[in-house]
């Protein structure tokens, strides 16, 4: 008898827990069932739905170019910069390569024409070389006979002339020297070289002044040429009766005529 009771315990649990699973599963399926589901729109096919915003398709491309171009200006602006600050020193550099090979060019033009120099137009002929001078030519004016002549040592001109100026160093290589041994160079005064040979040349003649122990900076007037209105006209010395000094006051009547020579009076 109690076994009976105690299989119909078990049994009333389980049909209960089984009652109480069966239930839940409807109620479950009752509240799936009644859940609101949203609206649904047309049936679209994906390749025909809109897509992003042209906004949000083009932000990223624009972005990342802005930003280049804010790296870009940075180096731009760190490069102007470097190179103002480099471009004096740069300027210097470039002048005195330009110099140094136009002089070399005047050192060719300056010499006598040869194999291994052909363009040389043979001023060290009369001026000697690097214009030492000591050369004796012979020169035939048009009114005169020949002569010997000795023309001047150019490695010391600086300290007689400037380079610009009437009868100065360029005018005398262009339009030459009338009644002397010098010829005019320039193209314009039938001669053969053009403004960028003479410059050249005149480029090496400073150098040929420059190298020379005797003549100093303060002599050089190629490099310092005198400024008009700046020199002072310098007071003459006198002496202490007043008459300039070197200058002795000659007495009235004592006055010689040179010998063969008739006097004024009596010419």
């Amino acid at each position: 008898m109690s076994g009976v009771l105690a299989l119909s315990t078990v049994t009333t649990i389980a049909l209960v827990a089984g009652i109480l699973v069966g239930l839940a599963f409807v109620g479950g399926f009752v509240a799936v069932a009644m859940r609101r589901r949203p609206p649904t729109g047309p049936d679209i096919p994906p390749g025909m739905k809109p897509g992003p915003a042209d906004e949000v398709l083009e932000r990223p491309h624009l972005e990342r170019v802005m930003g280049w171009g804010v790296a870009f200006t940075l180096v731009f602006a760190v490069a102007v910069a470097v190179v103002f600050l480099n471009e004096p020193a740069q300027n210097r550099a470039d002048a005195v390569d330009l110099i140094e090979k136009s002089v070399h060019r005047g050192e060719l033009w300056f010499q006598v024409t040869t194999e291994e120099n052909p363009t040389g137009f043979g001023c060290e002929q009369c001026h000697g070389s690097e214009g030492r001078g000591g050369q004796q030519i012979r020169f035939t004016p048009p009114d005169g006979p020949g002569v010997f002549v000795e023309p001047p040592p150019l490695n010391n001109v600086c300290t007689r002339l400037t380079i610009e100026g009437p009868g100065q160093i360029r005018e005398t290589i262009m339009q030459g020297r009338e009644g002397t041994a010098m010829p005019s160079w320039s193209v314009r005064f039938a001669g053969a070289m053009n403004d960028q040979q003479i410059q050249d040349l005149i480029n090496y003649i400073v150098e040929l002044n420059i190298r020379n122990p005797d003549v100093s900076s303060e002599e050089n007037l190629c490099l310092n040429p005198p400024v008009e209105g700046e020199a002072e006209e310098e007071p003459t010395p006198t002496g202490e009766d007043g008459t300039p000094a070197g200058d002795e006051a000659t007495p009235a009547g004592d006055e010689a005529t040179p010998a063969g020579e008739a006097s004024p009076e009596g010419s």
